[in-house]
Formats: structure tokens, C-alpha cells, sequence
């Protein structure tokens, strides 16, 4: 099945190659404001973007059910206790709150670009699951360091921060990416990787370059989580749904539409509220951000269980 799910990755990054050319033909055409890319890519993130997590509430009863008989209420009330348990922290601690959910992105961006490819038996694979997952950290900052510590502020709620300083983003982002690059090496001579993976690997990280470099940051992470990150789980969700990964699909649809829509709703409905008080840009950079921090703790936790 993984050999299946393979072949499907590599054509959705030929699809990503023919969407990155298209926008660009876009843009070379159309001058959209900045408030209009806002608003596609909150529309894109808030439904493409989030209906991977929106089948974690299947997937949860389903693994709980089996496992240890979980009451399914529980679970609900369990899995809606962290997401508003992120809110409040954050409310109270936005510095440590942001700090905590770049770690853990980057750890969970990695694992789930990377985790395929990766036989388990990997010892170091925890590593370079950080250092790929954090190059949607580093490569804003690197690029566009102003703008991404914009970002920053608006979701702290502060003036004027500097969260990582631009000299440790200029050292770190070369290391990363050699230290990646010795990493794949090293475990394609140890034949814990095929090679052909290993260049699928390298073709990714060079996508996810490219588009941070000619893209605004909130269309750069918007193609990344959609259409990388967001596809390849729905592609092994299906998988795992069904051989046919046509049917597959379509049953992820059905199991996972409900949470998407509701989800997408109160997220909706934050926006609608908070732009009488802030502008739309800065309003839908913390609806995304801090909302994707509060959903990502509770899919993780509930990803690890199932791991082990």
C-alpha cells in the first residue's frame, strides 16, 4: 500500500509544479490586493487545510473504541477541552503559546511530509523530522524576515517583538539544510531509504524554497499546508479507508465533512466578529495561526496514542 501511496505524492507535487506556474502566470497578469489573498487563503486553509484534522473525530473513536472502550462523549469533551485550552493559554501567554506551536508544527510538519519514506528502525529520524518541519518556519524568516516578525506581532498582540533574531535564522537555515542533506545520505548508504525516495524528498524541500521566495508569506504557507501537507493526508487517509483510493476518498469525505463545516463555521464566525474591531488582514492572521495552534495539540496528542 505505501508503494501505492508513493506513486500518488510524487503527482501531487507535479500537480503542485503546474499550481505554482499557474499562480504565477496569475500574478504576472492580476494585481490582487493583499486583503483578497487573504481572504482565498483563509478560505482555502479553513476547508482544504483543516479536513485532514477534521477526520481525527473518526479516527479517534474508531482507535478508542477498540483500544479501551472510550465513552465517545468523552472523547469529544476531551479533544474540545485542548483546543480551548491552547486559547486560553495563549490568551494569557502568547510568547510561550507561539513558542510551544512552532516546535511542535515543525515536528509534525516533518513526521508527516517525511514518515513514509523513513523506516522506523531510523533511530535519528525523530531529528530530521524537526529540521524538515521547520524549514515553513525558517524560510519565511529568511526571505522575508519583516514581514513574517509582522505576522509574529499580530499574533502576540504586541507593537513591535523580535521572536527569532534574523542573525540565528541566517546561521540556522544553512545548517538545517546540510545537515538534512548528510542525514538522507547517510541513511541511503545505510539502505534505510531508496534512492528514489531520497529524490523525491529533495524535490520537495526545493518546492517548499521556491515558493517561499516568490510568494507573499500567508500564499507560500497557504500552498504548503494545503496542497503538501493537507493532500498527501487525505491521499493515505483514503488509503487506509480503502485499496481503491477513489472510494477511499469519498468515504473521508463523507466521515470528515461534518467537523470541516462546523469547524469551518466557528472560525467563520470569529472573523465575522473580530473585524469590527481589527483589520481584516491582522484578524485573519491570528483566526488562522492561533486557530491552527489550537487544533494542532489535540491532533498530535491524539496521533501519538495511536503511534504507539
Amino acid at each position: 500500500m505505501n508503494t501505492v501511496v508513493k506513486k500518488y505524492f510524487v503527482n501531487i507535487n507535479y500537480f503542485f509544479v503546474a499550481l505554482v506556474i499557474f499562480l504565477l502566470l496569475i500574478q504576472s497578469k492580476v494585481d490582487l490586493t493583499i486583503t483578497t489573498k487573504y481572504i482565498i487563503c483563509f478560505f482555502l486553509i479553513a476547508t482544504i487545510g483543516i479536513s485532514h484534522g477534521a477526520y481525527d473525530g473518526h479516527k479517534g473513536l474508531v482507535f478508542l473504541k477498540e483500544k479501551i472502550n472510550f465513552p465517545k462523549l468523552l472523547f469529544y469533551f476531551t479533544y474540545i477541552s485542548l483546543v480551548l485550552f491552547v486559547f486560553f493559554f495563549w490568551y494569557l501567554n502568547p510568547k510561550i503559546s507561539l513558542i510551544i506551536f512552532l516546535i511542535l508544527s515543525s515536528f509534525h510538519f516533518g513526521k508527516e511530509d517525511l514518515e513514509i519514506y523513513i523506516t522506523k528502525i531510523f533511530r535519528f529520524r525523530v531529528i530530521i523530522f524537526f529540521l524538515k518541519g521547520s524549514l515553513i518556519i525558517l524560510l519565511p524568516l529568511y526571505f522575508k524576515y519583516d514581514e513574517t516578525n509582522e505576522i509574529f506581532n499580530s499574533i502576540l498582540f504586541l507593537q513591535s517583538t523580535t521572536l527569532i533574531p534574523s542573525s540565528f535564522v541566517k546561521l540556522f537555515l544553512p545548517l538545517n539544510l546540510l545537515l538534512q542533506f548528510f542525514f538522507y545520505i547517510y541513511i541511503l548508504i545505510k539502505r534505510n531509504i531508496l534512492y528514489k525516495d531520497f529524490l523525491i524528498i529533495f524535490s520537495e524541500i526545493f518546492l517548499i524554497i521556491i515558493i517561499f521566495y516568490l510568494f507573499s508569506i500567508i500564499t507560500a504557507f497557504t500552498l504548503y499546508f494545503c496542497f503538501i501537507h493537507s493532500l498527501k493526508n487525505i491521499i493515505a487517509i483514503s488509503s487506509e479507508l480503502n485499496t481503491n483510493i477513489y472510494l477511499g476518498f469519498r468515504s473521508f469525505l463523507l466521515k470528515s465533512l461534518p467537523i470541516t463545516i462546523i469547524t469551518f463555521l466557528l472560525l467563520f464566525l470569529s472573523l465575522f466578529v473580530l473585524t469590527s474591531i481589527e483589520p481584516l488582514e491582522e484578524v485573519i492572521q491570528k483566526t488562522i495561526f492561533i486557530g491552527l495552534a489550537s487544533l494542532t495539540l489535540p491532533h498530535i496528542v491524539l496521533h501519538y496514542f495511536i503511534d504507539r
